[in-house]
């Protein structure tokens, strides 16, 4: 081997190397977090969502995706509300959907939301940041939850309980 094809072999291992490391070759770095599920529950035909909320954070935004069309390019809201006028979606996180009640602005739930089986929900604070999550409705609806508790992805839990799954300035979120 002449000292080219080395230098030529050397470079292309280098290479092989770098786009294995940084192509989801990750099993060696730490995991990011995943944010704490955010909870829901049907109150009579009334599905209600709860956002965790860490006691500064405020919801400016709510909008409602169908999950399954997420792949979709420029996927259309079925349903978005704005600038709440009550402290339990304001500052709480309670949000019950579809409705408009308790929102200074909403428009009327678009027509695919009642096919939707799969919701993508998220909250946008005034900051920018927020919270999203995915609902699967059949579970929600099957779910046997006591007084007070949401279904989520780990179980059900009260408002309480998911609130205090965040990360409310302690570096790390709460199991």
């Amino acid at each position: 081997m002449t000292p080219t094809q080395r230098t030529a072999t050397a470079w292309t291992l280098l290479l092989v190397l770098v786009v294995a490391g940084t192509s989801g070759c990750t099993r060696f770095l730490p995991e990011h977090p995943a944010p704490p599920p955010l909870g829901a529950r049907f109150d009579g035909d009334t599905l209600v969502v709860k956002f965790p909320m860490c006691p500064t954070d405020e919801v400016r935004r709510v909008e409602v995706y169908d999950w399954d069309a997420a792949e979709d390019d420029s996927p259309v809201a079925l349903w978005w509300a704005s600038d709440p006028t009550v402290s339990t979606i304001r500052e709480d996180g309670v949000v019950p959907l579809w409705t408009g009640e308790g929102f200074t602005h909403h428009i009327a739930p678009r027509p695919a939301a009642t096919a939707a089986t799969t919701l993508d929900v998220s909250y946008t604070a005034p900051d920018g940041n927020g919270v999203d999550g995915v609902l699967p409705l059949t579970e929600i609806e099957r779910a046997s939850l006591g007084e007070g508790e949401y279904w989520t992805s780990d179980g059900p839990r009260t408002a309480t309980e998911i609130d205090a799954r965040l990360d409310c300035g302690t570096g790390a979120p709460n199991s």
